[in-house]
């Protein structure tokens, strides 16, 4: 009897191990694309704020911030607090944006047209549904 429970005790404890593993690692997952999605959406937010299409940049600042509540969501399942998920979440946030106006800054300085095109191709590399219209 007293063999037959540390079994099954065995069976259990291995069964929620694996389970703990395959939870933690869908939200891996997640977390990767929750950072993808606000690179995305930060990157479509600034190329339509430098265009004529300057109001489809909302529709892009509201999937920023659906991205960064979910990033937080995540990072909070993992453990850290909702303050640390928070600055982690923002810090993504912001390095994107330094990221993408220093990209624009220095291509604006080398003229309308390689502007205009790096506008173009960011748009198009990160699904920037909107610009078509262009």
């Amino acid at each position: 009897m007293k063999k037959l429970m540390m079994v099954a005790m065995f069976a259990f404890f291995s069964v929620a191990a694996n389970a703990s593993y395959s939870t933690q690692q869908s939200v891996v997952i997640q977390i990767d694309q929750s950072r993808a999605n606000i690179e995305t959406a930060v990157s479509c937010s600034i190329i339509y704020s430098h265009t004529p299409l300057a109001t489809e940049a909302d529709f892009y600042k509201g999937l920023v911030y659906e991205n960064y509540s979910n990033l937080v969501d995540q990072l909070v399942l993992t453990g850290q607090s909702e303050n640390q998920a928070r600055q982690t979440a923002m810090e993504q946030v912001v390095s994107q944006a330094q990221h993408m106006e220093k990209l624009l800054k220095d291509e604006r300085s080398a003229g309308k047209a390689q502007f205009t095109q790096l506008l173009k191709q960011t748009a198009v590399q990160n699904q920037c549904v909107h610009y078509a219209k262009l």
